[in-house]
């Protein structure tokens, strides 16, 4: 909603907004102001103060728009000046064109007086800017972001990032570390030109209910430039960004993004400046957009592997019996926004100390958690206080929630041969199947459809660490197997250093494949005679484990 339009629904609803102490926007009444105007109000705040100030907030007239230009000062900052240029060229949008160059001719007299260099040119810029996404009646509404005017003194960051967290935990049940993860974000969506690695920010849940919507709410108060993009395409989300740089919040990403891999592949490229890019033609000219931007990601369930690889994951969860948070007035959200004048005003200050810093890495991250968390450990060591501590903490809670799932099924084989080959150097192929359908909470015993994991399945999966399955002599036997030393440096590269075992099925079964590891025993060939020993393996694994041995002894 425009604040042209805007202004229209307050008029016509009868809304009357009022300015407190601390820049306080209140409607009365309020239950007339609907979502989408509590959202356009929360967008335009600083607009709104600049007219309630200058006389009545329900005007519409072309005569207020530029009064915010008078009270700007002599020579005014640019992003002062920036902020008020877009608010303007947002009311005359779709104005006729003599009423549009009317007001062109007076707000570059206006900015001649202020002692502005080309005005006409800024003027022109602004009213001109991105004129696909402004175009007229019939088109849709033009995108516009007013920047939040800087806090008017020096802004305590530790502080700062104190009452973001807290505000969230008014209205959210979050896990450890969550609160500060979001401070911490949210101030980076100002401080976005400072760093060269944008992370995600993941809101996932098991399911409905659990906070997600509410903390897009308050981030879209918050945040830098947000921009709710529910069910956005790939070719408005890079021309998008390419115009404005948001803060993209995407609701509901389970409904939609699992399955569009080209909007996919167009977040992935955002996640570091050297490749937030496409390349797309425009009139047969190759024209590069940008994807560089701040991106919060909200949905059931979990992000597809590339995505969450970029990603700092925020585990929501339903509220407890008993557990309680302060219910969330929509209406009234706007009034948080002053936090957004700190955190534009504290970036502002401290800019070039985040571009030089370079913080200590926990050791716990990996290294695709560690670039996620880099600037966020940026901004926290800045900020100073307890923040450093607090921003480690919740960097190590966060990040340990998150089970490895990058070739999720090559990575548990892994793990689970790892704790196999711990008692024995080479094992048959038929031993391994036998060991691995006897394991508990794992696919191997219905991974085929129903049926237990096949040799075929096993050298599949092992194929992308090159390792193959050999001749191997156990006894006076020769049988297809692998030998542990095969395994050493998938082991040392892939599985981290405290690696702890599965359990199996039943006690038993463990045991008898644990003693016939040890014997260097395995399932005998065709045509060979089992022994007592073999035997009592076999006969002791879990049904599933039988149909395997039947249907996947080694030829």
């Amino acid at each position: 909603m425009t604040l042209r339009e805007l202004l229209e629904t307050l008029k016509t609803f009868g809304i009357k907004l009022a300015l407190h102490d601390g820049d306080i926007i209140t409607a009365d009444p309020p239950e007339m102001l609907t979502p989408a105007g509590r959202a356009a109000v929360a967008e335009h705040y600083a607009a709104l103060v600049a007219l309630i100030r200058s006389g009545p907030s329900v005007t519409s007239s072309f005569d207020t728009l530029l009064s915010g230009l008078d009270d700007l000062g002599a020579r005014p900052p640019a992003e002062v000046l920036r902020e008020r240029l877009r608010i303007l060229a947002d009311g005359v949008a779709r104005a006729d064109p003599l009423v549009r160059e009317l007001v062109r001719a007076e707000a570059i007299a206006r900015l001649i007086a202020l002692g502005v260099r080309t005005p006409a040119r800024l003027i022109d810029a602004a009213l001109n800017a991105c004129p696909s996404l402004r175009s007229g009646a019939g088109s849709g509404r033009g995108l516009v972001f007013a920047d939040p005017e800087p806090w008017p003194e020096p802004v305590d960051g530790a502080a700062l990032l104190g009452d973001l967290a807290q505000t969230y935990r008014r209205f959210v049940s979050l896990p450890d570390g969550g609160a500060e993860a979001l401070a911490l974000w949210i101030v980076f969506t100002y401080a976005l030109d400072a760093f060269d690695v944008a992370p995600i920010l993941a809101l996932c849940s098991p399911l409905k209910r659990c906070g997600k919507t509410t903390t897009e709410d308050v981030t879209s108060v918050l945040a830098k430039r947000p921009l709710a993009a529910a069910n956005i395409s790939a070719a408005a989300l890079y021309r998008t960004v390419e115009c404005f740089a948001p803060t993209l919040i995407v609701d509901e990403a389970d409904t939609f993004l699992l399955t569009n891999l080209a909007l996919r592949g167009i977040i992935n490229s955002g996640h570091t400046r050297a490749t937030a890019f496409v390349i797309r033609t425009a009139g047969h000219e190759p024209r590069i957009f940008s994807t560089w931007g701040a991106r919060m990601i909200a949905l059931i369930g979990r992000l597809p592997a590339t995505l969450e690889d970029r990603a700092i994951v925020v585990p929501m969860r339903r509220r407890a019996p008993g557990e309680t948070v302060e219910r969330i007035r929509r209406d009234t959200l706007f009034r948080i926004d002053p936090l957004r004048r700190r955190a534009s005003r504290w970036v502002a200050d401290h800019l070039p100390s985040l571009r030089a810093a370079n913080p200590a890495i926990p050791a716990e991250l990996h290294d695709r958690q560690a670039d996620n968390w880099w600037p966020l450990l940026a901004i926290a060591d800045e900020a100073g206080g307890a923040w450093a501590d607090l921003a480690r903490t919740a960097a190590r809670a966060l990040s340990g929630t998150l089970v490895e799932r990058d070739n999720a099924a090559t990575v548990q084989l892994l793990a689970d041969l790892h704790a196999l080959f711990a008692t024995a150097d080479k094992l048959a192929t038929a031993t391994i199947i036998r060991h691995l359908a006897a394991l508990e909470d794992r696919p191997w015993a219905d991974y085929a459809q129903g049926d237990p994991l096949t040799p075929r399945h096993l050298a599949k999966l092992l194929e992308g660490f090159r390792i193959k399955a050999k001749q191997i002599r156990q006894g006076a036997a020769t049988r297809k197997g692998y030998l542990r030393s095969d395994f050493t440096d998938a082991f040392r590269r892939y599985l981290p250093p405290d690696q702890q075992p599965p359990k199996h099925r039943n006690v038993t079964a463990a045991l008898a494949l644990e003693s016939g590891s040890r014997r260097t025993t395995g399932v005998p060939s065709r045509g060979e005679a089992a022994s007592p020993q073999t035997t009592s393996n076999v006969s002791e694994v879990s049904a599933p484990s039988r149909r395997s041995v039947r249907r996947n002894e080694d030829p």
